[in-house]
């Protein structure tokens, strides 16, 4: 009788051990919140849940490949309660960096504006200066050309007109002024007041200098004493 009933019992196990399936939907749930616990950044802001449940869910897995169920269940609820708390902390630890950086970004705001006022009231405070206009760059005046023509003077000769700053500046050149002007002076001592002479400015050094050996040879104008050469003493 009492073998009858251990074999009943024996049988009847075997039954559950048989019946018995992998808590599969635990298994998804807790991949799934492992997961969505990762993409939150859970491992930075809740660093230890995080590793909890991941190794958890590692222990969940392992158990169901050893066909240990009702251990695999265990770990796997708490695989999903540990993630489901890195999750919230997370999300706790965000909005609270956000809301600090928040006050940091309205205190360094208002600072700004603060001292915006201030050089407002500096620059308000002051004095104006006054604008001073440029004043303008006059342009250099061009050099005077020398003249081409010279009007005859009363007492004046052909030396004096020759020896003047504005026609040669040198009396000994005066047969040029002879020879430029010869269809109105036919004897150089005789010119008139008036008289418009033309003033050649075209000339070589070696045309002055055969009109200067032709002025010292000529008797026609008195040499000035300052021009004669030194004579020596016997």
């Amino acid at each position: 009788m009492i073998g009858r009933y251990l074999v009943i019992a024996f049988c009847s196990f075997l039954s559950l051990v048989g019946c018995a399936k992998p808590p599969q939907q635990q298994l998804e749930a807790a991949e799934y919140m492992v997961a969505k616990a990762y993409a939150a950044d859970a491992e930075t802001y809740a660093a230890a849940e995080y590793q909890a449940a991941n190794a958890a869910l590692q222990a969940g897995q392992a158990a169901i490949e050893s066909r240990s169920y009702s251990s695999a269940e265990e770990s796997l609820e708490f695989a999903l309660q540990h993630a489901r708390r890195a999750i919230s902390l997370t999300i706790d630890t965000k909005e609270k960096l956000a809301a600090e950086q928040e006050a940091q970004r309205r205190i360094e705001a208002e600072r700004a504006a603060a001292m915006e006022r201030e050089a407002q009231k500096a620059r308000k405070a002051e004095p104006a200066i006054p604008f001073k206009k440029p004043k303008p760059t006059m342009a250099p005046t061009p050099p005077t050309p020398p003249a081409t023509t010279y009007t005859v003077r009363e007492g004046e000769n052909l030396w004096i007109i020759s020896n003047r700053e504005v026609v040669y500046g040198d009396g000994f050149l005066w047969p040029l002024l002879y020879q430029a002007n010869r269809d109105q002076i036919k004897d150089p001592q005789q010119i008139y007041p008036g008289q418009v002479l033309n003033i050649r400015r075209d000339l070589t050094e070696q045309e002055m200098e055969e009109a200067r050996i032709k002025a010292k040879e000529s008797d026609v104008f008195p040499i000035p004493d300052q021009f004669k050469p030194a004579q020596k003493l016997p």
